[in-house]
């Protein structure tokens, strides 16, 4: 009879090899489509497809290539981003220190600013002080002048009474003297007209009442002229006297006053003049200080608005440098899943 048909076998020894060959052979071309298909191969699959060989080859070496690519990709965006890395690091490196620095700077400035301040009020205070004893000086000098000067004024006054009451004096006594030699009515005559000029001349101080009361009485006598006349001379000997000592001590007053003013005015003056001496050195340590001041200010303003500055530059550059290294993070992980992927399906295509 007909010849039967044996059943296929399909768990054999041949057919379970032919079944691997056959999933092989999928994988290859299921590998080749996925990699043809795969946007980075644009750059190399002219130069790939236009070489020769099978298809799976010719993936192959588009793999290769692809693959070469990437690794050559990622070492020059490496480099890229390891300067970038090194800029970052130096860059916020030195803001750091520069903010540091600023710091240090802004509490030496607020110190020597305040350290400014203290002085110059210290040295207002000095100047108020020194002005105060300048006007004081002043108006020493000027009163100790005024003084000087109304006292010098009544010796004046005085001693010129006393020297003309002096004058009188001698020439009255010299006239009762040569009076006694003439007719007694011409003697008399003479003699009252020369008491009166002495009455006259007479200062308003220094005459004792008794004095005066006994020449008004010679004045008015009629008595005989030799008695009265011995006692008239004796008063007018006894005021000669009276009042040349009086000017001598009212010239040695004087001179002495006068001494003592002179001395005071060059005590005050040399003291006068070291003190606007000194008053001048303190206004130049103040305007000195202000314009320290001043300038401190302005370096403390500037410093402070730096360190801002350099703080807000620190925080975006922090931002920037962090952003950029997510970023390199994230596709340097992309590629290495790239080449890996790569790396597997070249096994797969080239293994038998």
């Amino acid at each position: 009879g007909p010849a039967r048909l044996r059943p296929a076998q399909p768990f054999g020894p041949a057919c379970l090899l032919c079944q691997i060959a056959a999933m092989k052979s999928f994988a290859r071309i299921a590998c080749a489509v996925a990699v043809l298909a795969s946007p980075v191969s644009a750059v190399v699959t002219a130069r790939s497809v236009s070489s020769s060989g099978t298809p799976v080859e010719r993936v192959v070496n588009l793999l290769k290539d692809l693959k070469e690519k990437l690794l050559t990709d990622e070492k020059v965006e490496q480099e890229v981003y390891d300067k970038y890395a090194c800029w970052c690091e130096k860059t916020t490196q030195r803001k750091a220190d520069a903010i540091s620095d600023a710091l240090e700077d802004i509490r030496s400035l607020g110190q020597t600013i305040l350290s400014l301040k203290g002085l110059i009020a210290t040295r207002a205070s000095e100047i108020a002080e020194l002005e105060a004893t300048i006007k004081a000086n002043k108006e020493a000098q000027a009163e100790a002048t005024a003084i000087r000067s109304k006292e010098n004024a009544e010796w004046v006054s005085e001693t010129t009474e006393l020297k003309e009451a002096i004058a009188a004096l001698e020439k009255a006594v010299t006239v009762l003297v040569e009076g006694s030699k003439q007719p007694a009515l011409l003697q008399a005559s003479t003699a009252k007209a020369q008491i009166k000029a002495i009455i006259v001349a007479l200062p308003a101080k220094g005459v004792k009442p008794e004095q005066m009361a006994l020449l008004s009485e010679f004045m008015g006598s009629d008595a005989g002229y030799a008695p009265q006349s011995m006692t008239v001379q004796g008063i007018l000997k006894d005021m000669y006297e009276t009042f040349t000592a009086d000017l001598e001590s009212a010239t040695q007053a004087e001179s002495t006053s006068n001494m003592n003013f002179e001395k005071f005015i060059a005590m005050k003056t040399k003291q006068l003049k070291e003190d606007e001496a000194e008053k001048l050195k303190k206004e130049g340590e103040k305007a000195e200080a202000e314009q320290r001041l001043a300038d401190t200010q302005n370096m403390y303003d500037d410093t402070v608005a730096q360190k801002e500055a350099d703080i807000k530059f620190f925080d975006e550059t922090k931002v920037a440098c962090q952003h950029k290294h997510d970023e390199w993070t994230t596709r340097s992980s992309l590629r290495d899943e790239e080449i890996e992927g790569m790396t597997k399906a070249l096994e797969i295509l080239t293994s038998d």
